[in-house]
């Protein structure tokens, strides 16, 4: 009877394991569960064959911006908010550790001595003598992982350091684009208050010009008056981008883990971009984006928890062994005939824990739910990022090319304008308007060349990186090596 019923139990637990086995083997990709149609095979923002060059080896060699790389490496080993994201995966890797031990025997030695004085019984108290007893005894207890529970327990937590891996990745590469990003508005910052220096100087000779016309008589009171209000609106102007200079400067310097001091040289001008979006861009390049591989393994994490949680109400078996000795002299507590073990298996099944394991398997689920809800906005906030900046990538190389004339074309207005107000062909309104046009135009252009610049950091940043393969980027960085 007892050999049918062990028989018959150990094939119920053959099936639930193979049943759960099935389970886990057939459980649907993340994108498909989220409900989300799997990406076109080539990014429908990318420039086709022909309109683009070769694939570049690395996101930050596609800017001419000597200088950059080091300042990069400064603030990946020196940013606190960087080291706080490595303390965080060291937790997530102790977390994971602690998970795991479950899974092996716990082992304990105790070593224990008391002593007591007790009379025996029949024996009056006056005569009792102390008495001194010596123990040394060790535990092992071990639980067998029966049904997988513990080990679904261990998976979630190595699964949720993973993620916090690539947390771990995806602030590198966000430190990185931002280091680049600041050193790009100190230039245009730069630029800008260097502009701002020559319209100053500029207004500046056209006001005493006209000034030096009023006195003579052959300018009026008006033209002074509009005249100076230009130089003002300057020197406003200068100091604005004097100002934006020197927080663009101090943030640069927080990032790179120093002390604002906005005693950071700026780049000498806004460097180029030095190679195009490269043709038939492969939408695979998105399953190396970091946040979109963190938000997969947190999914694979609440998977796990759902499975261990109700795993719960099946029964669990646990064996503990123990053995020691104990004496009175301390010499013979290593001495084998004074050895006293025991073994002793313990086979439970929860029956009632007042809607606690119920309540366990509901907020796994609730929060294996949300795992998937945030797994598609992620994903959905990668595709949009993505198409957005390659879709950016023409229109701003189009708008820096129109914008080139245009400063090049109202710079010589200006000029000309000057020339003709001397010889009285032109009034004072055409003359300060066509040196507000050259400003604004010129001014419109280093705008729009760092907008350029920063855009392709936001291309990089949706991707993951630069526009290498995960292949191709695996092939050209060493075991050990982080590259942003």
């Amino acid at each position: 009877m007892w050999n049918h019923t062990r028989w018959a139990v150990a094939a119920a637990g053959v099936a639930l394991l193979a049943a759960l086995a099935a389970g886990c083997a057939s459980a649907p990709a993340p994108m498909e569960r989220a409900g989300l149609a799997a990406p076109p095979d080539q990014w429908t923002g990318a420039p086709t064959a022909g309109e683009a060059d070769a694939v570049p080896a690395g996101w930050l060699a596609d800017f001419d911006a000597p200088g950059l790389s080091d300042l990069v490496t400064e603030a990946l080993s020196a940013n606190p908010d960087l080291a706080a994201s490595s303390a965080r995966l060291a937790a997530a890797r102790a977390q994971a550790r602690i998970a795991g031990a479950p899974r092996l025997p716990a082992m304990e030695l105790g070593l224990a001595g008391a002593r007591t004085k007790r009379a025996p019984s029949g024996v009056s108290a006056t005569s009792a003598r102390p008495v001194t007893n010596y123990t040394l005894d060790a535990q092992v207890a071990w639980e067998a992982d029966l049904w997988g529970r513990l080990g679904d327990a261990a998976r979630a937590a190595a699964a949720d350091a993973r993620a916090s891996e690539a947390d771990l990745n995806g602030a590198r590469l966000a430190l990185a684009a931002g280091v680049a990003r600041a050193w790009f508005a100190l230039a245009e910052a730069q630029q800008q208050d260097l502009l701002a220096e020559r319209t100053v100087r500029s207004f500046e000779r056209t006001r005493d010009v006209i000034e030096s016309r009023y006195r003579s008589g052959v300018a009026t009171a008006l033209e002074l008056r509009l005249a100076r209000e230009n130089a003002a609106t300057a020197r406003a102007n200068l100091a604005q981008r004097e100002r934006e200079r020197d927080a663009a400067a101090r943030s640069l310097e927080i990032l790179l883990g120093r002390y604002p001091a906005a005693e950071l040289a700026a780049a000498p001008r806004l460097p180029d971009v030095a190679r195009a979006v490269p043709a038939g861009l492969p939408s695979s390049l998105l399953t190396r984006r970091p946040d979109l591989v963190a938000a997969a393994l947190r999914l694979d994490a609440a998977d796990s928890r759902v499975s261990a949680t109700r795993k719960e109400r099946l029964p669990s078996l646990r064996l503990t062994t123990s053995g020691g000795t104990a004496s009175d002299r301390l010499k013979n507590l290593l001495d084998w005939d004074y050895l006293v073990w025991s073994l002793v298996g313990d086979l439970t099944q929860p029956l009632f824990a007042g809607g606690r394991i119920s309540g366990e398997v509901a907020l796994a689920k609730a929060r294996d739910r949300e795992a998937l809800a945030d797994y598609a906005g992620t994903a959905l906030t990668a595709f949009r990022e993505v198409e957005t900046a390659l879709a950016a990538e023409d229109r701003y190389t189009r708008q820096a090319a129109a914008l080139e004339v245009a400063a090049s074309e109202s710079a010589q207005a200006a000029d000309l304008a000057l020339e003709r107000y001397g010889q009285g062909l032109v009034d004072i309104v055409t003359l300060l308007e066509s040196q507000r046009r050259a400003f604004t135009a010129e001014s419109a252009r280093l705008r729009t060349a760092r907008e350029r610049l920063d855009n392709r950091l936001d291309l990089y940043l949706a991707l993951g990186g630069d526009f290498s393969s995960p292949a191709e980027l695996a092939a050209r960085t060493e075991p050990g090596d982080a590259a942003p």
